[in-house]
């Protein structure tokens, strides 16, 4: 089966699209995902620098409207989460994100860690050393998205934290 991937016009750089708000939040480099990382939209998966404010994401409330993305270089360590690390393809790739990044988990595995049947935890508290863990910067660039209330996301199939909007232009 071939997976669908959204597009956006052609000649759109990433990253750099208009509609990409430099806000002051300071979250982007402690929680954002990786340049390329996919994002469920209404139009699909998303690669997560061509998504842009008014876009409607996919998250486990339904679908919000995406207020702003805040993209920067990363500065501290990310998180690497190996290919179904969370269960069958879950990621079905290798997912890197921000260092405190937080994940929402289900099921026995948040009932056997959390003793809760659903936890949103700093997914640094699963760093193992195998399946989830630690590596340098190295030139990436992370985006975090931002919606009217907290929310959960559907990123590489993987239920993450995104931010309310906090704008301070």
């Amino acid at each position: 089966m071939t997976k669908h991937v959204a597009g956006r016009g052609a000649g759109d750089e990433p990253g750099t699209r208009q509609g990409i708000h430099s806000i002051r939040i300071g979250l982007a480099s402690e929680t954002g995902l990786a340049l390329g990382t996919e994002v469920l939209t209404l139009e699909g998966e998303m690669p997560v620098e061509y998504l842009t404010p008014g876009d409607r994401v996919v998250t486990r409330s339904g679908a919000r409207i995406l207020r702003a993305l805040q993209s920067v270089p990363a500065r501290g360590p990310l998180l690497r989460v190996a290919p179904g690390t969370l269960g069958h393809d879950r990621p079905e790739k290798a997912l890197l994100l921000g260092g405190q990044a937080k994940i929402l988990m289900r099921g026995w595995r948040a009932q056997a860690m959390f003793g809760a049947r659903t936890a949103l935890v700093d997914l640094a508290r699963l760093e193992d050393g195998v399946n989830v863990t630690r590596v340098a910067p190295e030139g990436t660039r992370l985006f975090t998205l931002h919606f009217d209330a907290p929310e959960v996301i559907y990123a590489e199939g993987v239920e993450l934290g995104a931010e309310m909007a906090k704008l301070t232009v």
